[in-house]
């Protein structure tokens, strides 16, 4: 008996020494790497260094979006004992906001122990000074310097441009769905809309690793590893600072829009949206004073009007129903109309009026009628095609749909089609149905058509390429550090099927426009030729009986439009400019593009262009009695 108690002890013993030696081989050799990291992480905590964001300038090197240093106090989260007892002792060197103290709060809260969490950003040289002389009082704070984002143009270029803002919960709910989180900290600035957003990825650069030592209570006593950031890349573009600079001056006090492209390559020349906003607010979190200023402003400088404004083009559009009508077989260029100055429907009494020609034009073929404008030939041509003929074709010149350019958000534009007034007036058994009436408004870009300055300036890119089509975009080279071009945008060509030959003649339509038709008081003097069309779109619809008191006042005056190009056998612009009730196209649109053209053609001032009183030769325009407006 004791026999077999001595064999069995010996047999746990040698048992219990078995698995103490598997388990001592498997923590040596399989286990090894983590339980390595785990003892490392005991002693030691990664710190993240920031990259510099890369610059961004305009096709000549100017600088649109810098860098500047910054001075600021921060500390680690592990350090903040009681928040509210350090924010007493440092407002006697410094003021800290309700603002700056939310910020602090919300970057705490998402931070690790080791991220820099900002107290105060932007000090100044006096405060840094004092705070620096007491810094015997702050043990758990630091004064540092820190490159942070700044716009030398403010509002000029705010809605192309954009603006990067720290990460908000947002943003980080959106990284971690794409599984970019740890490519970014807390205290990191993101591209919040613009080209700033669209070009994160080659703007931002890369987080670098700083692995510190620490000892048994945190203290950094040592550094391990240390990887470099990698800085962000510079964003060469096509626009041309000056040409936006001037285009800016020319808007004046003005609401409105001015897009110029390169016709042969698309790259933007110049994307003015007024009024604008100074995108140096949201760097570091606007303050709830200037949100409500911007917010509230009745001018709306928010919106982009370029991209997001979408408008009735008026008679900017009749150069594109030509275009079709050719197109499709329903009239050549010497179909002859009799223009009397009005429309009827037939079997209807209700007249489409040309206020601008209420006497007629007399027999006037399609050159004639793009020249002078004539609504009466247009609300014709709308009627006879029908709106189904009219959206065949529309779509080749980027109509209803996104141009694609570089920017995060861009508005569709409205094309209008049966099948979308079915679904829009889907409760009203009559409005839903299409009506005769509606494609003969729509041909004289009234009625529901709705577009966007950036489509206008594409369409009309499209017609001075003679039906290349290429797309808008900002982007022309990125850049390196060191200067080494690392990418050069490469356009992206395709040709409409309308024939060339048909091209030619709405050119040489367009051209005459600028000799002897709406827009002849820009013409004087060109030393280049110019090809263009007026516009004057209404704001609201009035008939004979309700030009009232009620509708006086600036808001209610006509938009007014006009687009072009030059030279036109050598188109190297094609603008769109939209001028918020402005009026006649004629009168305030257009004599802004020529001063555009001299600038950007000649390299000089322009030649000064008067306003001009609209005579029976100007611009044009809609029906008196048009409900659908």
């Amino acid at each position: 008996m004791a026999k077999s108690r001595i064999i069995a002890s010996y047999i746990f013993v040698i048992c219990s020494f078995i698995i103490l030696l598997l388990r001592f081989a498997y923590l040596q050799l399989i286990d090894h790497s983590f339980l390595l990291q785990q003892s490392v992480n005991n002693y030691s905590s990664i710190v993240s260094t920031l990259p510099v964001r890369g610059t961004i300038i305009d096709r000549n090197g100017v600088m649109l979006a810098d860098n500047k240093v910054s001075y600021l106090v921060a500390a680690f989260p592990r350090d903040l004992k009681n928040s509210e007892n350090l924010f007493n002792k440092l407002n006697q060197y410094f003021t800290l906001t309700e603002l700056d103290k939310k910020k602090y709060l919300s970057m705490l809260k998402n931070s690790k122990k080791y991220d820099w969490v900002i107290i105060k950003d932007d000090l100044s040289d006096s405060e840094i000074a004092d705070l620096t002389a007491h810094a015997y009082e702050f043990p758990q704070v630091a004064v540092f310097a820190h490159i942070k984002r700044y716009y030398p143009f403010a509002e000029l270029y705010s809605h192309s441009i954009g603006y990067v803002g720290r990460i908000s919960n947002v943003d980080k709910q959106k990284l971690d769905q794409i599984g970019k989180l740890n490519e970014y900290v807390m205290s990191d600035y993101i591209g919040k809309n613009g080209l700033e957003q669209f070009y994160e990825e080659t703007l931002r650069g890369e987080l670098g690793k700083k692995i510190i030592k620490t000892d048994a209570l945190g203290n950094e006593v040592g550094l391990i590893a240390n990887t470099q950031a990698i800085d962000g890349s510079t964003i060469q573009l096509t626009i041309d600072n000056s040409l936006q600079q001037l285009a800016w001056k020319l808007l004046g006090n003005h609401k409105g829009a001015i897009v110029a492209l390169d016709p042969q390559t698309g790259g933007v020349l110049t994307f003015v949206s007024k009024p604008g906003f100074d995108p140096n607010w949201f760097i570091d979190g606007i303050s709830l004073d200037d949100w409500d200023e911007l917010a509230k402003n009745p001018r709306n400088p928010l919106l982009n009007r370029v991209v997001q404004g979408s408008y009735p083009p008026g008679s900017t559009f009749k150069p594109f129903m030509a275009l079709s009508a050719l197109y499709l077989g329903m009239r050549t260029p010497d179909t002859q109309f009799n223009d009397y100055g009005y429309f009827v429907i037939p079997g209807s009494r209700h007249a489409f009026r040309d206020t601008t020609h209420p006497s007629g034009l007399g027999v006037i073929n399609m050159y004639k009628a793009i020249t002078s404008s004539s609504d009466t030939y247009f609300y014709k041509l709308g009627f006879d095609m029908g709106i189904d003929k009219i959206d065949k074709v529309m779509p080749y010149f980027g109509f209803g749909k996104k141009t694609g350019i570089d920017l995060p958000q861009e508005n569709m534009g409205l094309l209008p089609t049966r099948a979308w007034k079915a679904k829009r007036f889907a409760k009203d058994s009559y409005q839903k149905n299409w009506q005769v009436a509606d494609s003969v408004t729509v041909a004289i870009g009234q009625g529901f058509n709705h577009y966007t300055p950036l489509q206008m300036a594409f369409a009309t890119s499209i017609i001075a390429n003679e039906g290349k089509v290429n797309k808008p975009h900002f982007l022309d080279k990125v850049i390196d550090k060191n200067g080494v071009v690392l990418n050069t945008y490469k356009a992206e060509s395709k040709e409409i099927p309308i024939p060339k030959s048909e091209m030619v003649f709405i050119k040489s339509a367009m051209q005459n426009v600028i000799r002897s038709g709406t827009a002849k008081a820009i013409g004087n003097d060109l030393e280049y030729t110019m090809a263009g069309k007026t516009g004057t779109a209404q704001v609201v619809a009035l008939n004979k009986n309700s030009r009232t008191a009620k509708f006086a006042g600036e808001k209610y005056k006509d938009h007014s439009w006009f687009i072009a190009f030059a030279p036109v056998d050598n188109p190297k612009i094609a603008i769109a400019i939209i001028v918020e009730n402005g009026g006649f196209g004629a009168t305030v649109a257009a004599p802004i593009a020529r001063k555009l053209f001299d600038n950007y053609l000649l390299d000089k001032e322009s030649i000064p262009v008067d306003i001009v009183t609209v005579t029976d030769d100007d611009d044009e325009e809609d029906d008196d009695e048009d409900s659908n407006t």
